[in-house]
């Protein structure tokens, strides 16, 4: 089995040790080592991973260890640059979390030396294993609606910080933690799936806005032309409303419109699909039934009790790494939604559009 090693304990590593625990159950990959400067967070990643022989308080020490062949990064954004260029220092392969680092520069930075390195490198954009978000992939891809037109990408969220919700941590409310805000910190995701379905952006116009008063946005509006034609809107927004879907999604295409809603989790009461064709009725497709062919398709059992897609991530990295193939989604991929943001957050400071070409 793969031996892997993560960096940092916080929430999002507990939905990765998770993961890891059914990769374990599968035979395919073990947790072996940890490391965070908390050692509770440690504790409780280890109690749901189940495997971890090694706990380490630097990152840098579990990259060195020998028994780790793998490692994850799933630290806070500013600690990212460092710790992969010494995962490219000492040829392990690596899992990134995003965004891959906190402002643009570090992330060309970053990406070449992965490059460099020759290292495989997966980033962690799980939301493109979503069974619905590969749907969509597939309705672009062989044009079953005609040429796709445009579309609309609505993500909203409350603020993951603990002035507004008890129990988090404050860095992603911080610019200089995490670099940005409700556009980096978490539509980076809706940016790399508007790349994904319709490919690298040509030119991005962007309004921010930040309500709460803290230094990073929770508020943007992006009007986004891709290079294929095809122009589309997103709007993602921190704010302070709980229990509520995260992602709306609506493609429209020569012949054809698709509404879709989705959360991160496995099976969220939010996830539903709606097909509408030239004419006749609409289609509801059954989230449920979408799961279970998909998982069947994977080889994965329908019936097992999966709620972290990061598992489906991590076992597309193994996979690729046991056949010897380049991991997907992976830091080209990554840099093209970055390109995306860093585009924004220029367009939204000198209030004109920005080519990508310029960045």
């Amino acid at each position: 089995m793969l031996r892997y090693g993560m960096i940092g304990c916080g929430q999002i590593a507990q939905a990765h040790a998770a993961a890891f625990r059914f990769l374990t159950d599968d035979g395919v990959a073990e947790l072996v080592a940890v490391a965070d400067p908390d050692p509770e967070g440690i504790e409780r990643v280890a109690q749901i991973a189940g495997t971890v022989r090694h706990r380490f308080a630097d990152g840098h020490e579990l990259i060195a260890n020998p028994d780790v062949d793998v490692v994850v990064v799933v630290t806070p954004t500013r600690f990212h640059r460092d710790l992969i260029l010494a995962v490219c220092d000492a040829g392990k392969p690596l899992f990134a979390e995003k965004p891959l680092a906190p402002n643009y520069a570090a992330v060309v930075e970053v990406v070449d030396a992965v490059s460099a390195a020759g290292i495989p490198a997966q980033v962690g954009f799980q939301s493109r294993f979503h069974p619905i978000m590969r749907h969509l992939h597939e309705a672009v891809a062989d044009r079953r609606y005609g040429e796709p037109m445009g579309y609309m990408i609505r993500d909203d969220q409350f603020w993951p910080t603990g002035a507004v919700v008890d129990g988090h941590t404050t860095w992603r409310s911080q610019a200089s933690e995490a670099g940005g805000g409700a556009l980096l910190e978490h539509s980076i995701h809706s940016c790399d799936i508007a790349c994904w379905l319709f490919g690298p952006v040509r030119r991005v116009h962007a309004v921010t806005r930040s309500v709460f008063g803290y230094d990073v946005e929770d508020t943007a509006a992006l009007t986004i032309e891709h290079e294929s034609g095809v122009v589309g809107t997103l709007l993602t927004i921190f704010n302070g409303v709980q229990d509520r879907e995260e992602r709306r999604t609506e493609l429209f295409f020569e012949t054809g419109a698709v509404e879709a809603t989705t959360d991160f989790i496995i099976g969220a009461p939010e996830d539903g699909l709606l097909v509408k064709g030239a004419t006749g009725p609409a289609t509801r497709i059954d989230p449920e039934e979408l799961r279970r062919s998909t998982f069947a398709a994977d080889g994965i059992d329908p019936d097992r009790e999966l709620f972290v897609y990061q598992y489906l991530a991590h076992r597309a990295f193994a996979s690729s790494l046991v056949a010897g193939t380049v991991p997907s989604p992976n830091c080209s991929d990554a840099l093209e939604a970055h390109r995306l943001v860093e585009a924004a957050y220029r367009s939204a400071a000198l209030g004109t559009p920005i080519a990508i070409a310029d960045l």
